[in-house]
């Protein structure tokens, strides 16, 4: 099992962006009070934007994209986003 060491906001509602490329995982809560969809972006080996998913979470699920992220866009205001390192 993973474990991180630290936490930091990666966005909240309809989108998050870095242009960090740090991040180990992104940690995702939907609690918008119904179904949401996230589309995660990740650079490529090449360094090109690469759009992941969408993924569909129910309300006050998680979901852990283990992975670095450049950024994301949801389709719910109730979803939060923290870089995990």
């Amino acid at each position: 099992m993973r474990t991180f060491k630290k936490i930091q906001s990666f966005g909240a509602g309809l989108t998050g962006a870095t242009g960090g490329k740090s991040n180990e995982a992104i940690l995702f809560l939907n609690t918008s009070g119904g179904a949401a969809n996230i589309t995660v972006q990740s650079l490529n080996p090449q360094g090109n934007i690469e759009r992941v998913g969408p993924f569909n979470l129910a309300n006050n699920q998680s979901f852990i994209y283990p992975l670095f992220a450049y950024g994301w866009t949801g389709s719910a205001a109730g979803i939060s986003a923290w870089q995990l390192f």
